[in-house]
């Protein structure tokens, strides 16, 4: 169990203008996560077909267990537009996918089986009000576990609801500097421009244990409950610049990691970002070769 990690979301197709490429917060935190070691159970839904068992197709050949993957006969997989525009990418997330319509049995039966020491779902994945409700019995069920969660704002798919269930249930949260503002003002809390303050407000207001905010190009920041603290300096990227698609996943996955190693804050937050900007030096989210992880391992 020390090193057992159950993920709760959405899998999907992020379709570029050339092609289709497996991603979804959940999934790429899952594949990394499973490259680095750990002992990964991901619970999710696809639809009956192609792109569903391609999905299938490339967790197998990865080597990461689908026994938490549901097959939904009528909803399609999920699939995201990624339209590049200045400045960076948009997401046109689809409705009605597979990822929202989880049944139980599936997910009670996997988490009395393979008790996590940690769990970690996404805010995208509640969206909707019956898998708000299925993820309020998995996290009940799995409450000896450390609750992580990474704020994913994709307009339309949030609310005060979504969010405050997301943020009442975290012990350990993970957002960045944009979403960071965009929550606060959702639940009223006070505007500052200092983003550790800000952090410090959301933290204090949802009695979260701690906090992780990653900064884009300007590093990131770790905060806790008991009033410490560490920034960590940026990271150069590597060249050639590809895309930051899934480049917090990579982060999130290495901060889970860590938490599960025993490793000091200061130590995590660089090995994070290294490997945030190794992301950036490929399509997509996850590598297709797994000799990628080699130098992080």
């Amino acid at each position: 169990m020390s090193n057992s990690v159950m993920i709760l979301g959405e899998v999907l197709g992020d379709v570029f203008p050339e092609q289709t490429i497996i991603g979804g917060a959940p999934y790429n935190v899952a594949r990394h996560c499973h490259a680095f070691g750990l002992d990964v159970h991901f619970l999710t839904a696809v639809g009956d077909d192609a792109l569903g068992q391609r999905i299938l197709a490339e967790m197998q050949a990865a080597g990461l267990p689908a026994a938490g993957v549901q097959q939904h006969e009528e909803l399609p997989t999920g699939q995201v537009m990624v339209h590049f525009e200045k400045g960076g990418h948009r997401f046109e997330i689809l409705d009605a996918q597979a990822y929202d319509a989880l049944e139980w049995p599936p997910v009670e039966t996997l988490a009395i089986r393979y008790p996590p020491k940690l769990v970690y779902f996404g805010t995208l994945a509640l969206r909707h009000a019956p898998m708000q409700a299925l993820a309020g019995q998995w996290l009940k069920l799995c409450d000896a576990a450390t609750v992580f969660c990474d704020i994913n704002l994709r307009a339309p798919w949030y609310d005060e609801v979504n969010l405050r269930l997301a943020l009442q249930a975290a012990d350990i949260l993970k957002i960045n500097h944009e979403e960071l503002p965009e929550v606060c003002k959702l639940f009223d809390l006070p505007a500052s421009p200092d983003m550790y303050e800000q952090a410090r407000y959301l933290l204090m207001a949802f009695n979260l244990g701690e906090m992780f905010v990653t900064c884009g190009e300007h590093g990131s920041f770790w905060l806790n409950a008991y009033g410490d603290s560490f920034r960590a300096p940026p990271i150069r990227l590597q060249e050639p610049f590809v895309d930051s698609v899934g480049a917090g996943d990579a982060y999130t996955a290495i901060v889970i990691r860590g938490l599960l190693a025993g490793w000091s804050r200061q130590t995590i937050l660089p090995r994070a970002a290294a490997f945030a900007a190794s992301i950036c030096g490929i399509r997509g989210a996850v590598p297709g070769d797994m000799a990628f992880y080699t130098d992080f391992i």
